[in-house]
């Protein structure tokens, strides 16, 4: 009998560390998938940003309509550097996995280069929801920021 509970134990122990695992990982992972949109939103690389985007992904920007298809948000994202907005940051606030879904909620800061070549920075709130794809990675589903 005492072999059967070191057994139980044990097993327990091992899927809690397995899943503690699985947990770091996919916040690393989505903490890199935010770094990586940051610096694509930079550097002007809208095909990897919208490589980020979950197929049906739906973005509600500040003042504007809900964007409902990759080429609504990758026209409006392409807008944002068009009047000198460039270099973008996010500090992850909270990151809450459940399942195949994340939820992040942030700060961000843009710096916009205005005509006469002033800058200025702009700052917000964003909230992400993250949607575990079939080969495991994760993409932005829903995004609003302010």
């Amino acid at each position: 009998m005492k072999k059967l509970n070191t057994l139980i134990i044990l097993s327990i122990l091992s899927m809690s560390s397995s899943l503690a695992f699985s947990h770091t990982a996919d916040t690393t992972d989505i903490e890199v998938l935010m770094t990586k949109w940051a610096m694509s939103f930079g550097q002007g690389k809208t095909d990897a940003l919208m490589a980020l985007y979950a197929e049906n992904a739906m973005v509600f920007p500040p003042s504007s309509e809900i964007l409902d298809c990759p080429s609504a948000i990758s026209t409006y994202l392409l807008g944002l550097r068009k009047v000198g907005m460039k270099q973008y940051t996010i500090s992850n606030v909270d990151l809450d996995i459940k399942g195949d879904t994340a939820y992040e909620t942030g700060l961000w800061e843009v710096t916009r280069i205005d005509t006469n070549g002033e800058m200025i920075l702009l700052e917000g709130n964003i909230t992400n929801v993250f949607e575990k794809q079939k080969d495991g990675s994760w993409k932005i589903k829903f995004q609003s920021w302010n």
